[in-house]
């Protein structure tokens, strides 16, 4: 049976975001006094855009993101910057990380990858010149060691899914 993770962003980023828009729109419509008409052009052309823009990298793209444990395997689903198919002869090792202290896992180079409010996703190398695929929305993940990568994985649910991979794990 499978089990799904999903790694969304913080509803406090999110939040803030909501209010830094509604702050800008209000900006906008108080500093134009030459009538409504400018008002609404101005908030049409340029914070609609750009807030549906953000919104979209913000809400829906972090929200689409999931791990699925099966007994084959893991499927990581987070795009547009990360998916991957990890079957479980290929796991080496799997141990718990913290992208924040441990010195083996940080960032050198990046290739597709997004890093917003604590949630980051993609493909990044790592100090030891290795590629890794970060998905997550906290600094502790479960790391998944293959011959190619490492997978740095941190659902909202760590203590599940690290239950569930210990479980089918070889």
């Amino acid at each position: 049976m499978a089990s799904i993770y999903t790694i969304p962003m913080s509803r406090a980023v999110l939040a803030a975001f909501l209010a830094v828009m509604a702050s800008v729109a209000a900006v906008v419509a108080w500093s134009f006094n030459s009538g409504l008409t400018w008002t609404a052009i101005c908030l049409i052309a340029v914070a609609g855009p750009l807030g549906l823009f953000y919104w979209y990298m913000l809400y829906i793209t972090p929200r689409r993101a999931s791990v699925t444990v099966s007994d084959e395997g893991i499927l990581l689903a987070a795009p547009p910057f990360a998916s991957a198919v990890i079957p479980w002869a290929s796991v080496e090792k799997v141990f718990p990380a913290d992208l924040k202290r441990d010195e083996s896992f940080q960032i050198t180079k990046t290739r597709k990858y997004m890093s917003f409010g604590g949630y980051k996703s993609g493909v990044v190398e790592v100090k030891d010149g290795r590629e890794a695929v970060i998905v997550a929305n906290r600094n502790d993940v479960l790391c998944i060691r293959t011959g190619e990568r490492f997978y740095l994985i941190g659902p909202a649910d760590l203590s599940g899914f690290t239950a569930a991979v210990e479980k089918v794990a070889p």
